[in-house]
């Protein structure tokens, strides 16, 4: 199995940190608490205590937003990388991450 120690650094996007309190679901299942830890038009990472298989399909619920689908690309422990299956429009993104960033105070 791929995990993050194993897999080449494959990103295409900058990645933003971000502090996301959101919802996951799987086809046939209820919906998973999750976090999203950071965001890029084309991927994210979350951590969670729920079990997700790499290679699942899935769908972000981000509050406000509709369902994203995405791919679960890797995991290491309570962390799970994921892949958009369509990249986030860039006003989007800008939108979330202005949101979601922490504060640097």
């Amino acid at each position: 199995m791929e995990n993050a120690e194993t897999r080449p650094e494959t990103r295409v996007a900058p990645r933003s940190v971000v502090v996301i309190r959101a919802q996951v679901r799987m086809m046939g299942t209820d919906k998973l608490d999750i976090d999203v830890t950071d965001l890029s038009r084309t991927g994210f990472q979350i951590e969670t205590i729920h079990r997700i298989q790499p290679g699942a399909t899935i769908w972000l619920k981000i509050p406000g937003l509709a369902g994203l689908e995405a791919t679960v690309k890797w995991s290491r422990r309570h962390f799970y990388g994921c892949a958009f299956v369509r990249p986030l429009h860039e006003a989007v993104f800008d939108h979330v991450v202005a949101l979601a960033t922490p504060s640097r105070d």
